[in-house]
């Protein structure tokens, strides 16, 4: 069989199901189908994604709320994740290509990859999706993968490792009267009349459309739902693909002359965070979204600032803060690379 026709068959397998959550426009999978962190690796299928290592951590980020570290053996541990074999290797696990002795978050040689497994073939042999298998930083699936023998022409070592966590754990803190984004790229989020699969579709919003959260939670078909009112009406989405807007807290009027050094006293504290462990340097860009450009590389630990209260946009499927360095510099990054103070 051609790479070609494996190809088609796995479309045939998942494409059915990826329209379920996510509208027509864009994808995503069932859970029922596939696990969260699965099913979020698939929506982003022909669509850029960077480098392997850091796809993974955002996909495992967003669908279980877990952070894998910056080593590529211990950076899975601190995810709480354990270790499995080839043949129970399954749906979501993820495949680690390293060499045992040289595991750092600086590492860099031939053959180091990841990659997150959809079904397990046998004979160490999976259908998988990821970043960058063709040096094009673009996320495509990987069918008939046998990671064993391409760790051999390097000598190197697979890992497989489970993370913990569901769709529950996947989706941000929502409680009724929360403000919240669309994030659904590709495509939009299907609104339903009621909490689960077979809620009636009232309408899909776009990417970056703004909700106010006014009923739920409640779980149903593996995703956790809650009711919001939007401009185009009310209805049940699945809260995964919702980025929480901080609360602005509101800055108390001064009754000081302008020249007092008390007026402005009262003014919000200052959000504070700094670029986490992740391997290779985080891009500051000068808008939210790849297209922004790129106008410097943060290197792990740069303190920042938080601007617009925290406020975040979403954009190419990542949640994009507004910063500031310590030298002044201003700009945007993927806020799930940041540690909040």
């Amino acid at each position: 069989m051609t790479r070609l026709s494996l190809r088609i068959r796995l479309l045939l397998v998942v494409l059915p199901s990826l329209v379920l959550v996510l509208g027509a426009g864009g994808s995503g999978a069932s859970a029922e189908t596939n696990g969260p962190i699965a099913a979020t690796a698939l929506k982003y299928v022909g669509t850029h994604g960077g480098q392997c290592w850091t796809f993974m951590q955002q996909v495992v980020f967003e669908a279980t709320g877990r952070h894998v570290g910056g080593d590529y053996r211990q950076g899975y541990f601190d995810a709480g994740a354990v270790e499995v074999s080839a043949d129970e290797a399954t749906n979501g696990d993820i495949i680690q290509i390293a060499d045992d002795s040289n595991t750092s978050p600086w590492a860099s040689y031939p053959g180091l990859h990841t990659a997150i497994v959809l079904t397990n073939l046998g004979g160490h042999r999976f259908d998988a999706v990821d970043s960058n298998q063709n040096w094009d930083e673009m996320v495509n699936l990987r069918p008939g993968y046998d990671p064993y023998a391409a760790a051999a022409r390097y000598g190197l070592q697979v890992h497989i490792y489970r993370v913990s966590g569901n769709a529950a754990a996947a989706v941000p803190t929502l409680a009724v009267g929360d403000g919240a984004t669309v994030s659904a790229d590709p495509g939009c989020l299907n609104l339903r009349g009621q909490a689960g699969l077979g809620g009636a579709i009232l309408d899909c919003l776009p990417s970056g459309t703004t909700v106010s959260v006014v009923d739920g939670p409640a779980s149903a078909d593996g995703f956790v739902w809650v009711k919001v009112e939007t401009a185009r009406g009310s209805g049940w989405v699945a809260a995964r693909y919702l980025v929480r807007t901080p609360a602005v807290a509101p800055v108390p009027t001064s009754v000081s002359a302008p020249d007092s050094p008390s007026a402005g006293a009262a003014a919000a504290p200052a959000i504070l965070a700094h670029v986490d462990n992740s391997p290779g340097c985080l891009n500051l860009r000068d808008g939210a979204g790849l297209s922004g450009r790129v106008v410097a590389c943060l290197a792990p630990g740069t303190p920042l600032t938080l601007l617009d209260a925290g406020a975040a946009v979403a954009a190419d499927g990542y949640s994009w803060a507004h910063v500031r360095g310590d030298d002044g510099a201003e700009g945007w990054v993927a806020s799930s690379f940041l540690i909040i103070l």
